[in-house]
C-alpha cells in the first residue's frame, strides 16, 4: 500500500505548467480517438477539441499533497468535498488554496478563457457556500477503474479502512493528482483525483 508522499504544493511553479491540445479525429464515432493539435489556437476556439494535457517537466501529472482538511460528506457519487478549513486563520490552509485557485486561473488562460462573459465555461472545482457561513471546499474525485477504487486509504489508529465507509467530518491528508481539461457540453473541466487518503 502506498503511503502519503507530502510533495508540497510550494514545489511547483504554475507558469512553468505545460499545455498539449488533442483534437477529436473523428467526432460521429464511438469510440473516440486523438491527435495533437498543433495550431496556435486557443482551446476555447477549436470545436473538435478532445482534451488538454498538463505537463510539468515533462512529468504528464500535477500530484501534491493536501494539508489535513475535513471530508464534509463522506464519500458520494465518487466524490469527496474537502474543507479549506480555518482558510483565514491558517497559513498553511490560505496558500494550499490560493495554488488551487490559481492553477484554475492559468488553466481559463491557457484554454482562451479571459473575458468575463466566457469564465462560465470553466467549471471550477471550488465550491462555494451561498450564504458565506462556511469555508469553501474541493471537490475531489475519487477513480474507479475495473469495478474497484483505485485508490489506497491508511490510518495509524485502524488496521482496514474502507473508503465506502467514510464517515461525515472525517480529517484527512490526500495525495491529489490533475492531468487532464476535458470539454463536456461545451464547458471546460478539470478534476482533482485522490491517490493516497491518510485518515488522521
Amino acid at each position: 500500500m502506498s503511503k502519503i508522499k507530502n510533495i508540497s504544493h510550494d514545489l511547483y511553479k504554475i507558469d512553468q505548467i505545460k499545455y498539449t491540445k488533442y483534437i477529436i479525429k473523428d467526432c460521429s464515432a464511438k469510440k473516440k480517438e486523438y491527435d495533437v493539435d498543433k495550431s496556435k489556437k486557443d482551446p476555447i476556439n477549436i470545436k473538435n477539441i478532445g482534451y488538454i494535457s498538463l505537463y510539468y517537466n515533462q512529468n504528464p501529472i500535477i500530484y501534491i499533497t493536501t494539508p489535513v482538511m475535513v471530508c464534509l460528506f463522506g464519500m458520494k457519487n465518487q466524490i469527496m468535498s474537502l474543507q479549506f478549513t480555518n482558510l483565514k486563520a491558517d497559513k498553511e490552509m490560505e496558500s494550499f488554496f490560493k495554488f488551487i485557485k490559481n492553477i484554475e486561473l492559468n488553466n481559463m488562460i491557457n484554454l482562451g478563457i479571459k473575458d468575463e462573459s466566457d469564465y462560465d465555461k470553466y467549471i471550477s472545482q471550488i465550491r462555494y457556500d451561498k450564504n458565506g457561513k462556511y469555508d469553501p471546499n474541493l471537490s475531489v474525485k475519487v477513480p474507479f477503474v475495473k469495478n474497484c477504487y483505485d485508490i489506497d486509504i491508511y490510518s495509524d489508529e485502524y488496521d482496514t479502512c474502507n473508503i465506502r465507509n467514510l464517515n461525515n467530518f472525517t480529517k484527512m491528508k490526500c495525495d491529489i493528482y490533475i492531468d487532464k481539461i476535458w470539454k463536456f457540453n461545451e464547458q471546460f473541466i478539470c478534476k482533482w483525483k485522490a491517490k493516497v487518503i491518510y485518515l488522521v
